[in-house]
């Protein structure tokens, strides 16, 4: 079961809201409020005057709207057709406009009001400096509410990549004279030049920190337990789950938790990684499998080993960053493949 804590999401985006000074905080929910819930976060972070949201895909935008009628949907994957253009005006959603395809399909649309995505080292999506001269006839500015670019390398504080960038942004708005947005999380703590009209904050509304070395002020928001189904002591010499990948050395006692790679554990957090009970840390033994894991539990007292005992997969001792790190990836993929099937409980 994964709890959402509404108070830490609270407070992140006020963190955040208060670093970024006068500029506009847009927050980013897409992948279904990166595994937290897209309508609760939206709800959460408009309880505290957020009315301007991110999502990656049409269907979340309308989903946005169905719900929430005063707010400001932007749309990161902009318009793919005719039949999404219908869409997008009807639910008045605000479309990220990253190419000329997209921008030709806004000829029939002369009073929709968009967001230009502008290339600026990632090249992934949006405009080159090329492109914007080249189809300047198709570009109409009054249309624009604002220019923006993506950070490539914003959490690398040995690059000056992101200066760079920024820079460039910059350089190509004296042909526009608009706001500017080009900060994502990482961006934001950056520093104040990065902030410019609008910021995007994605997993620091989450509480992912940045930059591990320096700590901003930010809480976890989701946190995951999950029960004991079984104890027992296992002999030296015996093997752990499938293709024995883990034989004893010793004799250990063992537990198996209802939670697995359904449940979005990842498979390579196998003989890697940990999980808690209570303060006691506890190594995952075998491989992780579909719904089950097996770990160890020799350390920790009689007392706090039974059937039902809540088992901490994510929570006070056991923070992102960790488990991201055990099991070879990132926050991002941790949060958002948890948060995938497992019922949410917000408090």
């Amino acid at each position: 079961m994964i709890f959402v804590s509404k108070e830490n999401l609270s407070h992140n985006y006020r963190q955040i809201d208060k670093f970024s000074g006068n500029s506009k905080v847009i927050s980013v929910i897409k992948g279904d409020g990166y595994g937290h819930g897209l309508l609760e976060c939206c709800k959460i972070l408009k309880t505290n005057k957020c009315k301007d949201f991110y999502v990656a895909r049409l269907d979340d935008a309308i989903k946005l709207r169905e719900n929430f009628k005063n707010i400001n949907i932007y749309l990161l994957s902009g318009v793919i057709s005719n039949n999404d253009l219908k869409e997008i005006k009807k639910h008045k959603i605000i479309p990220i406009i990253n190419n000329v395809d997209q921008l030709s399909l806004l000829k029939t649309s002369q009073k929709l009001k968009y967001v230009l995505h502008i290339d600026t080292g990632m090249n992934r999506l949006g405009f080159q400096a090329s492109e914007l001269e080249k189809y300047s006839n198709l570009i109409d500015k009054k249309n624009i509410i604002f220019l923006m670019s993506h950070l490539s390398s914003a959490d690398d504080l040995k690059k000056n990549e992101s200066s760079k960038q920024l820079n460039k942004l910059i350089d190509l708005n004296k042909n526009f004279n608009l706001p500017l947005s080009i900060a994502n999380s990482s961006g934001i703590f950056l520093g104040k030049q990065y902030h410019l009209n609008y910021v995007r904050p994605g997993k620091s509304l989450y509480g992912i920190n940045p930059f591990y070395k320096k700590r901003f002020n930010l809480r976890q928001v989701m946190s995951i337990y999950s029960p004991i189904l079984q104890i027992q002591n296992v002999r030296k010499g015996n093997s752990i789950g499938y293709s024995q990948t883990y034989k004893l050395k010793k004799d250990l006692k063992v537990a198996t938790i209802d939670f697995g790679y359904s449940d979005g554990f990842l498979r390579s957090g196998s003989n890697k990684a940990s999980v808690y009970i209570d303060k006691f840390q506890c190594r995952i033994l075998g491989r992780v499998s579909m719904d089950l894991i097996t770990i160890d539990v020799s350390k920790v007292p009689n007392n706090k080993l039974y059937l039902g005992k809540p088992v901490e997969i994510i929570g006070s001792n056991q923070r992102y960053e960790r488990i991201a790190y055990e099991t070879g990836t990132n926050e991002h993929e941790i949060l958002i493949s948890l948060g995938r099937n497992l019922r949410k409980v917000y408090i």
